[in-house]
């Protein structure tokens, strides 16, 4: 199957909406780690005692990915997807599993993502493709 019919295919049996959830999922958590967590600048704000909100974000954010936690919530729900075969539950532990994967949670997201993606690829419709 050449690449732009794949993505063709996945975007029809995984549908738009999955898609653009899982973009906007990535990209916040991508923002949060370089953007909050990460940064030299807010680092040297939040030391001096600064009281802003992304200090107080920078503080209580790695309570996510503290041991895991994210990406061991992308593991529950991915497996409770596989045991349900429920397409918003496969939904669910997919975008946890994108959020895990940037997230500092990579090892355990990165199982949960992957079983939401078996059970959503099992249940929707194979294309018919006989070119």
């Amino acid at each position: 199957m050449p690449t732009s019919s794949l993505a063709v295919d996945l975007r029809k049996r995984l549908g738009w909406p999955l898609l653009i959830a899982l973009t906007v999922v990535a990209a916040a958590s991508a923002g949060l780690r370089y953007g909050l967590m990460e940064s030299d600048l807010l680092h040297g704000l939040c030391a001096g005692g600064a009281d802003d909100w992304r200090c107080l974000v920078r503080r209580i954010a790695p309570q996510l990915f503290m041991q895991e936690r994210i990406g061991l919530f992308a593991l529950a729900v991915g497996a409770f997807a596989l045991l349900l075969r429920h397409a918003f539950v496969a939904r669910l532990a997919v975008v946890a599993g994108a959020a895990g994967l940037v997230l500092y949670s990579a090892d355990f997201a990165a199982v949960g993502l992957l079983a939401g993606m078996l059970v959503l690829l099992a249940r929707a419709p194979a294309s018919v493709n006989t070119a």
